[in-house]
C-alpha cells in the first residue's frame, strides 16, 4: 500500500512544484505586506482540495485501474492509500501553514493575531476536508471529468448545509464573534474540526470502496 502512496506523489510531483512556486510567490507578498496571512493559508487549503482531482485524471489516462487491480493489493487497500495520500498531503499543507503563520507573525508582517490566524485556516482546512469527503465518492463513481464539473455544485451544497445547519441554533452570530475569537473558541475550533473530519473522511471511506469495489474495470 506504501507503493501506491508513493505512486500518487509521483504523479503529482511537477503540479506539487507549481504549487511550491505559487505558493513562495504568495508568501513574498504576504511578507511585503499587500496580502492578508489568512489568504496564503486559504489558498494553500483550496490547492490541496484539488490535488486529488488532478490523480484520478492521470490514473484515468494512463489506464492505471485495469493495472492496479491485477496487483494482490485488493481494491479496499487501493481506496485506503489514495485517502492516506489525501491526509498526508492536508497535514503537510498544515506544517507549511504553521511555518509561514510563525515567520509571518515574527517578521511582524501578520495583520491579525497569530490565533486569528491559525482559527481562520482551520475553518479553510475544515471546508477542504469536507470537500475531498464530498467529491471523493464521486470521483470513484463518476470519474474525473462528471467530478470536475459537480464540484462547484458540492461547494454550493456545503454552503448550504453550513447555513442551514446554523441558523437555526444562532450558529451565524456565533461566526460573526470568530473577528475577534477568544480563547475557548481557538481551542475548541481545531478540536470538533478534528472529530468531525475523522467521521466525514470515514464515512466517505465507506462509501468509496462501496462504489469502487462494485466498478466494472
Amino acid at each position: 500500500m506504501t507503493g501506491l502512496i508513493l505512486k500518487d506523489f509521483l504523479i503529482l510531483r511537477k503540479t506539487l512544484r507549481s504549487y511550491l512556486l505559487m505558493l513562495a510567490i504568495y508568501v513574498a507578498v504576504a511578507f511585503l505586506g499587500y496580502w492578508s496571512a489568512s489568504f496564503v493559508g486559504g489558498f494553500m487549503m483550496v490547492m490541496v482540495s484539488m490535488l486529488p482531482m488532478n490523480v484520478f485524471a492521470y490514473d484515468k489516462q494512463a489506464k492505471w485501474d485495469v493495472y492496479g487491480l491485477s496487483l494482490p493489493v485488493g481494491r479496499t487497500k487501493t481506496v485506503a492509500a489514495r485517502y492516506l495520500a489525501v491526509l498526508i498531503m492536508f497535514a503537510a499543507s498544515a506544517v507549511l501553514t504553521t511555518v509561514v503563520s510563525v515567520a509571518l507573525n515574527i517578521a511582524g508582517r501578520m495583520e491579525e493575531s497569530l490565533g486569528e490566524y491559525l482559527l481562520a485556516c482551520t475553518v479553510c482546512a475544515v471546508l477542504a476536508m469536507l470537500v475531498n469527503a464530498m467529491l471523493l465518492p464521486f470521483l470513484y463513481k463518476f470519474g474525473p471529468e462528471r467530478a470536475r464539473m459537480m464540484f462547484f455544485g458540492v461547494m454550493g451544497v456545503i454552503v448550504l448545509l453550513i447555513v442551514a445547519f446554523l441558523l437555526p441554533l444562532g450558529g451565524l452570530e456565533w461566526l460573526k464573534s470568530l473577528d475577534a475569537p477568544t480563547l475557548e473558541q481557538i481551542a475548541a475550533v481545531p478540536v470538533a474540526a478534528v472529530i468531525a473530519g475523522v467521521v466525514l473522511l470515514v464515512l466517505s471511506f465507506l462509501l468509496s470502496r462501496h462504489f469502487y469495489g462494485a466498478k466494472d474495470v
